[in-house]
């Protein structure tokens, strides 16, 4: 798919709702191929992190998967923590991973993941 195609998504996300803090596409090896954080807004972690946080959310939903055969396939993914929430989900082979404020509720997220992927049906 073209790059413009990711970057175009990525701007859907961010369109959806002012509080989606960051709207990040990674590949399978959790390589960030478009997005990143919104204009304007500061990450609340060092850069130094982001490697490291990126390397978590990719071991964890590939780890995950042993458990399709038995539960199904993940939908999404919904972190709530004090200062942001983060939700990952899959679109195609890519990983699509949100962060948001944290007022941004788990209905929302879901709005927002069925929004891209309905949206992008031809993705693999």
């Amino acid at each position: 798919m073209m790059q413009v195609q990711w970057d175009r998504i990525c701007t859907e996300m961010f369109k959806f709702d002012r509080r989606v803090r960051s709207a990040t596409i990674l590949d399978p090896t959790g390589v960030q191929i478009a997005g990143g954080m919104r204009k304007g807004i500061p990450s609340l972690e060092p850069q130094s992190e982001d490697l490291r946080l990126i390397a978590n959310v990719t071991i964890q939903l590939n780890t995950d998967k042993t458990w399709d055969k038995y539960f199904g396939k993940n939908q999404f993914t919904f972190i709530k923590r004090e200062r942001l929430n983060i939700m990952t989900f899959n679109l195609g082979s890519k990983l699509v991973m949100v962060s948001s404020e944290p007022d941004f509720s788990l209905n929302q997220a879901q709005e927002l993941r069925n929004q891209i992927v309905t949206n992008h049906p031809d993705i693999r």
